[in-house]
């Protein structure tokens, strides 16, 4: 029986000194942890993001390992700081990005940013600000997330338009010439102007026309154009005084009238008259009692059948002194227009006194 009492107390020595080397193992254990542990997370970290700060135990020295660690997602524009306070303590700071819209010209683009000006986004999306641009924020105003900013490009174009001015018409009596005969003496041109209308486009579109200025790059030419006035075209083709208005082949100035036969005469080269005047188409013989020298007058047939012209007071004849005829006119020279002078023959006209001469 004793030896199996001295087993007994054997098993129970054995058994205590078991638990005894676990307990000092497992305080060795535990101890070897904590000096472990207190190793490993040597330094302390306080990450900031979205105004959130956190605070962990790490030995990482790497900045994105220790934001992997604690699980931090960064986006591709996002922005980290790191500062070291000193051995064992840092802050590390997470700036997220957000987009802000940017239309330009028509187009949209996003831009990525951490904070900035309107100006500062604009920069980066490599949009200049023209000189007539406008935008719809000011370029100081700080952007927000999720904000849009809109540039109008504005631009301004000059355009030039071309119209004709139609030329002029301007009629000019002529008593030599018989009613209803024309003749244009300066052909018309028309003119041009131009106008200068200053186009504005927004963004590409047109969006309002101003006239800025007009001018005349070319003067119309005025059109002259004479016509007859008389009843039949005039034998005495003298330059028509100003005085010298016809209305329906008729003066419509003179001082009286004096109707009578006519009849026509010739002479030699070089003829003179009796008021000393050189015998010229033109020159008519009157009863300078009745109708002094240098009388302007107006020959017409009373019929209006013919029509001698525009003429002066020059010359007299024995006929003409004794009241037989009225009027001799003049035809030019006997070698050319004889034959002429024999086709007036004798007619009767009036004789409109233009104005009445001084007898010279």
């Amino acid at each position: 029986m004793k030896p199996q009492i001295v087993n007994s107390k054997m098993n129970k020595l054995v058994i205590k000194s078991r638990i005894v080397k676990l307990a000092i193992f497992v305080m060795s254990a535990v101890m070897i942890a904590m000096m472990m542990g207190n190793l490993y997370y040597r330094d302390r970290v306080y990450i900031t993001d979205n105004g959130e700060t956190r605070e962990m135990m790490t030995s990482e020295t790497d900045v994105y390992a220790i934001l992997r660690s604690a699980e931090y997602t960064l986006g591709a524009h996002d922005l980290v700081t790191y500062e070291s306070i000193d051995d064992s303590t840092a802050y590390i700071t997470i700036y997220r990005s957000f987009d802000v819209n940017v239309t330009a010209g028509g187009k949209t683009v996003t831009v990525p940013v951490i904070s900035g000006t309107v100006a500062d986004v604009l920069a980066k999306a490599g949009i200049e600000i023209g000189e007539h641009d406008t935008v719809d924020h000011e370029l100081t105003e700080t952007v927000t997330p999720d904000m849009t900013i809109t540039v109008t490009k504005i631009t301004y174009e000059i355009r030039t338009n071309e119209t004709e001015i139609p030329f002029e018409v301007e009629y000019v009596d002529n008593s030599n010439m018989a009613i209803g005969t024309e003749n244009v003496l300066v052909e018309g041109e028309n003119g041009i102007k131009s106008y200068f209308v200053k186009e504005t486009y927004c963004d590409g579109v047109l969006t309002n026309q101003e006239m800025v200025m007009e001018s005349v790059s070319k003067s119309p030419v005025t059109r002259v154009i004479e016509r007859g006035t008389s009843l039949r075209v005039p034998y005495a083709k003298m330059d028509n005084p100003e005085s010298l208005k016809l209305v329906d082949g008729l003066p419509t100035e003179y001082t009286r009238i004096v109707s009578g036969k006519s009849t026509a005469y010739t002479a030699g080269y070089g003829a003179g008259t009796a008021s000393g005047r050189l015998a010229e188409i033109g020159t008519v013989a009157v009863n300078p009692n009745v109708i002094p020298y240098g009388s302007e007058l107006y020959i017409v047939a009373q019929d209006g059948s013919r029509v001698y012209g525009y003429a002066i007071a020059a010359d007299t004849g024995t006929s003409l002194m004794e009241g037989i005829i009225a009027v001799d006119l003049y035809f030019g020279n006997s070698a050319e227009h004889y034959d002429d002078s024999c086709d007036w023959g004798a007619v009767y006209v009036d004789i409109y006194v233009l104005s009445e001469g001084s007898g010279r």
